[in-house]
């Protein structure tokens, strides 16, 4: 009975981050349009970009030490909510006249760094509820929810783009985080807080945390390869944007973006419906293989 309560947490929390992931990924879209539209310079499409994901790169892992000694839901609404800051003064900016590219940029990274409390804490939540056999279920749906600011939020984005503007998708972005800080309230207020005694000072807890990463070599390996994967997808995202938009619209460019992301629904919904059980060094190294094998093709298209 007990289990059966916490997944149905885990179904609000993760219907929260859905839908705040459409928000964010009608944001950054429509951000990247705008920026394109208005300088027509691919870097500037590169530097918002860069400013959206460069503080969740250097405060990931500090923010995976709060989420170890605070209340991690807390941490999610703190997150959540202030991370609404940096969109509204875009609006605003907007309202009165226009947002330049300084101001896009002030606005993004205000955004991201409180973005960045979200993550660690939302994934030690889930383990938080959840039992072990359920674990790679939900790592499914989370990746599912991950994936919808690629796979629904451009179609819709570049739908909403050929009747409104910008201001649109910011507003409903904004919205997405009261739904979201709303369902975490939800869950936390059901949900004890687990208190650590005895803690070390917040830089001997981020050595600890480097260190046991870094001794197994494994997930250590995991990381590099993956950050490697990352940037160069990232790259390739960047430049095929304004290449796109140099000779179509928005929609399109949508509608692109939306294709390209079905593999990620198809891998989330098998892993969502079944999850993985055993096997998965063979798994990951299958996946990787195909990606590999994908990306020349790709190229050469």
């Amino acid at each position: 009975m007990e289990t059966k309560s916490n997944y149905n947490k885990f179904l609000l929390l993760w219907a929260g981050e859905l839908v705040s992931s459409i928000g964010g990924g009608l944001t950054s879209f429509g951000l990247g349009v705008y920026v394109f539209r208005e300088t027509g310079s691919a870097s500037g499409m590169a530097l918002v970009s860069l400013l959206a994901f460069l503080p969740m790169l250097l405060l990931s892992a500090p923010a995976g030490v709060l989420a170890d000694r605070y209340d991690r839901r807390l941490l999610m609404m703190i997150g959540d909510g202030l991370s609404a800051l940096g969109l509204i003064y875009i609006l605003a900016c907007m309202f009165n006249g226009g947002a330049s590219l300084y101001q896009i940029c002030i606005g993004v990274f205000i955004s991201s760094v409180f973005s960045s409390l979200l993550e660690p804490s939302y994934r030690a939540t889930v383990s938080d509820l959840l039992t072990k056999e359920e674990f790679s279920k939900a790592n499914g749906m989370v990746s599912l929810a991950g994936s919808a600011r690629y796979l629904i939020s451009p179609l819709i984005a570049g739908i909403l783009l050929e009747v409104s503007d910008i201001k649109l998708l910011l507003i409903i972005d904004i919205s997405t985080f009261i739904l979201t800080v709303i369902s975490t309230g939800v869950v936390r207020k059901g949900l004890e807080t687990k208190i650590i005694e005895d803690k070390d000072n917040f830089l001997t807890s981020f050595k600890e945390g480097f260190k046991a990463v870094y001794e197994r070599k494994g997930v250590f390996y995991l990381i590099i390869v993956s950050s490697i994967m990352t940037c160069f997808m990232g790259a390739i995202q960047i430049l095929c944007e304004p290449m796109i938009l140099d000779f179509n619209d928005a929609k399109t460019l949508g509608i692109a973006e939306t294709v390209c992301a079905m593999g990620m629904l198809v891998t989330s919904i098998i892993l969502g419906a079944k999850g993985i059980k055993k096997g998965y060094v063979k798994f990951l190294a299958g996946s990787l293989f195909i990606a590999g094998i994908r990306k020349p093709y790709y190229i050469s298209c």
